[in-house]
């Protein structure tokens, strides 16, 4: 039996792994670099028998509770390949030890002596890392029940039944923990057009029939969370082909794509599976879902709704599920979340028996006789079949023994009805990913900046010690001055950062973009029928719009995500260059016992997260901003719904005809999408280039401001080796600032330990 040892940390995103006490051989598939645990343990059982040539191990595993239940699942799913693990679990530092102490230091700063640590944009990194918003996706195919499921999520009926079957508008709710929702609406272009001090189900009916209403935002209680635990967001988009707006169907696959980390809840009619409305969906799921490893699979919880309403011999609730398993199986979709539930009778506990216990009154009567029925009838416990971690599993047990220790019966049926436990697969999700990730995003903004604070205290206390150099010293501040003004040291930096150059890399990957788009208009074209009747082309041509409609989203958000890539890796090298430029000053400066460090110095003004200066760049944030937009002819290629324009559809070839030849239809109907397809992809990459001269512009101004705060701090040192009565000032000064900051210093690091 070998002995394994995994410590993993989550906050910090390191492994370090030993066998039989050893470390691992330079080429084990086990060095995982800095990859989540939730990517490579799936490998684990597999790459543990290849490389150690044995099917019996102990893991002693020390991490979080989270990813303790991670390892103990893939030991369990080891069995099925003959490959047996025991696994021991040494505790962890767990998420909600770590807030309380970020909070402290962060006080801590802001009354402490440095106020380059207070700056507003220290303050605003530290604010919107901690309260950044966290996105649940809703989406369903026709009558799923979707809006009864956030509705039940919500305690109260906000969301329009009705709205199923017309939703034009995307609806993003913000938990804040107030006792009503407010909102603000807007229209296509991101106009303010009406806010409501309070939302209720009868404004959102009018909201939801305004033709002029493309997004509502409320704020308001979502109660399985608090607004302290996390800021989430719940989003509501419309359906596959219930939009009346071709943009939505373009959000619906942004937060589909393998790029977004948001929550998917995937709701299903239990009773009308293999709809044609989500096999395209469906395929983008599975897409996703082979990306990212374990944590791309736990983001995707599929929720089989109406489960309830099979009567007892038609089926039973293990065979149901075994045929949505079976279907999403058949969409390329493996090991997926599938959470049984009744939305609707949860929604009845928590809205009409909450409020109403008279018998006399249909609904009550209704809702009690569902309450009874999923209380009596142990199959309808649809938390057994929850897909949830043991500690969870846990609490759900302990909250369903006290319901039933108190009596109470509409608890129990609310656990039952499958809710609850879609509730907690939430909650685990934001505790594993984005809670862990957050604390290092708030650690990460005052590291930065407290090492660029200690590295000038330090330097500074040097050269006020140091007699004998200090007119060296002075000499060396000259030099680097000096090199920061020449305009022959500017013009080889600007020389550098234009060398930075994509245009290939876009291209190349905009051309298999249209490939793949091509490559599925052809599979369309040679599936159509050479002979049809007029309505079977009109059904037909439906069929081809809906095509279109997809392939134009889909083809959108890969162009948008080959633009934002490319944004985000000129922004990195952009940032290379520079710190390679300060890097090479470092070289002109080590005088004695005196290092002066540029880099270091300054290292808390350099933006370690770039989205915040990219977002700073005109015209960059363009699906949210919907500024000046890249034109071709009278089309957008951002705007799917304008690609047609001008082109006509199927009328003309269709008149007066009895039969239609499907091939030349489709044919036809496909030339100006194709024609689209490659005009489309000249423009985003025409506009990539553009935003990447853009942002090399924007970054530049940036580095200018970066070199005026390194002199400001060179003049100081400076000072401090010319005028001994400053010297001997700051360095009192100093002796007390480097104490308070190793004490924050030790403290920062110490949250990111398990």
């Amino acid at each position: 039996m070998k002995k394994v040892f995994i410590k993993y940390n989550p906050y910090q995103v390191t492994t370090e792994i030993l066998v039989d006490d050893n470390p691992l051989k330079k080429n084990s598939r086990l060095n995982v670099g800095d990859r989540r645990l939730q990517e490579w343990v799936d490998d684990l059982p597999d790459i543990l028998f290849e490389e150690c040539n044995e099917r019996n191990f102990e893991i002693t595993f020390h991490g979080t509770i989270p990813d303790y239940e991670d390892v103990l699942a893939i030991a369990e799913d080891a069995k099925k390949k003959n490959i047996n693990i025991r696994v021991e679990h040494i505790p962890a530092k767990e998420v909600k030890d770590k807030e309380s102490a970020i909070q402290e230091i962060f006080d801590t700063i802001q009354n402490g002596p440095f106020e380059e640590l207070k700056k507003p944009d220290v303050v605003k990194a530290f604010e919107l890392a901690k309260s950044s918003d966290y996105e649940v996706n809703v989406v369903a195919t026709m009558s799923a029940g979707k809006s009864t499921l956030i509705n039940s999520l919500l305690g109260q009926k906000l969301m329009p039944a009705k709205q199923e079957a017309c939703t034009a508008t995307i609806t993003e709710i913000k938990d804040n923990d107030a006792d009503h929702f407010t909102a603000k609406v807007y229209d296509k272009n991101g106009n303010l057009i009406e806010s409501t001090e309070r939302l209720t189900y009868s404004v959102m009916q009018r909201l939801n029939g305004n033709p002029d209403v493309q997004k509502i935002r409320a704020e308001g209680n979502i109660p399985f969370v608090t607004a302290d635990d996390v800021a989430l967001v719940l989003v509501d988009t419309p359906g596959p082909n219930n939009s009346r707006d071709p943009e939505h169907k373009a959000a619906t696959y942004r937060m589909l794509s393998e790029s977004s980390k948001a929550v998917v809840l995937y709701i299903m009619n239990a009773t009308q599976l293999a709809v044609d409305d989500d096999s395209n969906l469906l395929k983008h799921v599975a897409e996703s879902m082979q990306v990212g490893g374990k944590q791309s699979r736990d983001r995707f919880i599929f929720v089989v709704n109406k489960l309830d309403d099979f009567k007892k011999e038609e089926d039973s609730v293990d065979a149901a599920l075994q045929k949505v398993k079976d279907y999403l199986a058949d969409n390329g979709i493996e090991n997926p979340n599938i959470y049984p539930a009744s939305a609707l009778t949860a929604l009845n506990i928590r809205t009409i028996l909450s409020e109403n216990d008279d018998d006399d009154d249909d609904e009550v009567y209704e809702a009690k006789g569902k309450v009874r029925k999923f209380n009596r009838n142990e199959e309808m416990h649809f938390e057994k079949y929850a897909p949830l971690p043991t500690s969870v599993k846990e609490q759900v047990a302990n909250r369903l023994a006290k319901a039933i220790e108190d009596g109470d019966a509409n608890e129990q049926a609310l656990i039952h009805s499958g809710v609850v436990p879609i509730e907690e697969a939430i909650r685990m999700y934001v505790r594993k990913y984005a809670k862990t990730a957050k604390i290092k995003n708030i650690v990460d903004t005052f590291i930065t900046r407290i090492e660029s604070a200690n590295s000038f205290e330090n330097t500074l206390q040097q050269i006020s010690k140091d007699e004998a150099d200090k007119k060296a010293i002075v000499d060396k501040i000259d030099s680097i001055e000096a090199k920061l003004k020449s305009g022959e040291e500017a013009k080889k930096f600007k020389t550098q950062i234009e060398k930075i150059n994509y245009n290939k890399e876009i291209s190349d990957v905009a051309d298999n973009v249209i490939k793949k788009a091509q490559e599925r208009i052809s599979r369309q074209l040679s599936d159509s029928s050479s002979r049809l009747t007029r309505y079977e082309a009109e059904e037909a041509c439906k069929n081809f719009a809906n095509f279109a409609d997809d392939l134009q989203a889909e083809v959108l958000v890969r162009l948008e995500n080959l633009i934002q890539n490319n944004i985000q890796k000129n922004a990195k090298d952009l940032l290379d260059t520079y710190k390679n430029k300060l890097a090479e000053l470092v070289e002109e400066v080590d005088i004695g016992d005196v290092k002066i460090d540029p880099f270091k110095m300054i290292l808390g003004e350099i933006p370690t997260n770039t989205s915040g200066m990219i977002s700073s760049s005109s015209r960059t944030e363009y699906v949210k901003t919907g500024e000046r937009w890249v034109e071709n002819t009278n089309k957008k290629w951002y705007k799917p719904w304008t690609w047609f324009q001008e082109k006509g559809h199927y009328e003309d070839i269709m008149e007066n005809q009895e039969y239609v030849d499907g091939e030349e239809l489709a044919g036809r109907f496909f030339a100006p999408i194709q024609e689209s397809l490659y005009d489309n992809r000249a423009a985003a990459v025409e506009y990539a280039k553009e935003q990447a001269q853009l942002i090399k512009n924007n970054f530049a101004a940036k580095f200018d401001e970066l070199d005026k705060v390194l002199k400001d701090k060179l003049d100081d040192l400076k000072q401090c080796a010319t005028d001994e009565r400053i010297a001997e000032k700051k360095l009192a000064e100093s002796k007390k600032r480097l104490e308070w900051l190793e004490n924050v210093q030790a403290r920062v690091k110490s949250i990111l330990e398990i």
